[in-house]
């Protein structure tokens, strides 16, 4: 009997001991538990967004080394230039993209007749090719930087219309030249065509550039190695388009337009007269320039304002 009580004390005597020590662990220590979850409580104020320093853009030269060289001899299927379709208003401002370079590499602000849609009647032309001058838009054409045919033969074979078109009348792609310059330069590369004035070298080649690199285009060796040449030229003003300032291929700010009035009831346009109402000549100075003097009554642009013995002959 008293080993039993004995045996009863020690039993209670150890399970409040055990108690003791369970408390104070309790206490003194936080469960591993509560300890998680006071390391992933997120802050109220969230770290500001890390901020990637792009660097410099990289220089045509840069561009030019990094081009990709396929000198194989001929892409699939043939080149159809009808398959580019150019001279579309891609911008929609009513003038197609011929219009819009005229617009753009004009020296002086252009003449806009928009009576019906949009088409350039004076302005004032440099051909940055060969130095020729001009006044009369007619006379110049509007030349593809990279050519069409190079563009196809660069990788533009893979390409569908849509984005065909969209080169076909890119404005960094487009120049006003003469006609002449153009016609000699057709689709040739340039290790085959350089224009005859040196001083456009520059801007050539770094247009050249950037509308491969930018196009996703492939170059040959040759061709690769003749731009690095021309490139050699470039001075401390860059890629500068000679006698016309600002590179405007490589969206350059245009000289700008002036949109000719419109017609007045009679068809003369403003002062009066019986011309074609769809062509306005602010002077005679703007009708000479545009190739139109003399202008003969019942002509496109003669208004009596420009007649002044009134013999139905303006601007003799």
């Amino acid at each position: 009997m008293g080993a039993s009580i004995i045996a009863v004390g020690l039993l209670v005597a150890a399970c409040g001991g055990s108690s003791s020590t369970s408390t104070s662990t309790s206490t003194s220590r936080p469960s591993p538990s509560s300890t998680t979850a006071e390391s992933t409580v997120p802050s109220s104020v969230a770290p500001a967004p890390r901020q990637v320093d792009p660097g410099p853009a990289p220089s045509t030269r840069e561009q030019l080394a990094a081009l990709r060289i396929d000198d194989r001899p001929s892409p699939q299927g043939r080149y159809d230039r009808g398959a580019w379709p150019h001279w579309d208003d891609i911008e929609g401002n009513g003038c197609d993209a011929r219009q819009d370079a005229l617009i753009a590499w004009s020296v002086v602000p252009a003449t806009v007749d928009r009576t019906r849609g949009c088409r350039v009647i004076t302005g004032s032309w440099i051909s940055p090719y060969d130095g020729v001058t001009t006044s009369v838009p007619g006379t110049f054409d509007v030349d593809h930087l990279v050519p069409l045919e190079n563009a196809f033969n660069s990788g533009g074979w893979q390409w569908d219309s849509t984005r065909r078109r969209a080169f076909a009348n890119d404005p960094r792609e487009l120049v006003v030249t003469s006609a002449s310059s153009n016609r000699s330069k057709g689709s040739d590369p340039p290790d085959a065509w350089r224009p005859a004035n040196r001083d456009a070298w520059c801007a050539y080649a770094t247009g050249w550039v950037a509308i491969k690199v930018t196009w996703g285009l492939t170059a040959t060796t040759e061709e690769r190695d003749a731009l690095g040449q021309m490139l050699d030229t470039c001075g401390p003003a860059g890629a500068v388009w000679p006698g016309v300032g600002a590179a405007v291929a490589g969206g350059g700010t245009p000289a700008g337009s002036t949109d000719a009035p419109p017609p007045t009831p009679d068809g003369g346009g403003t002062g009066g007269g019986s011309g074609g109402g769809e062509v306005y000549y602010a002077n005679c100075s703007a009708a000479r320039a545009a190739g139109a003097a003399p202008i003969r009554r019942g002509d496109p642009g003669y208004r009596s304002a420009l007649d002044g013995d009134k013999d139905g002959v303006a601007c003799e």
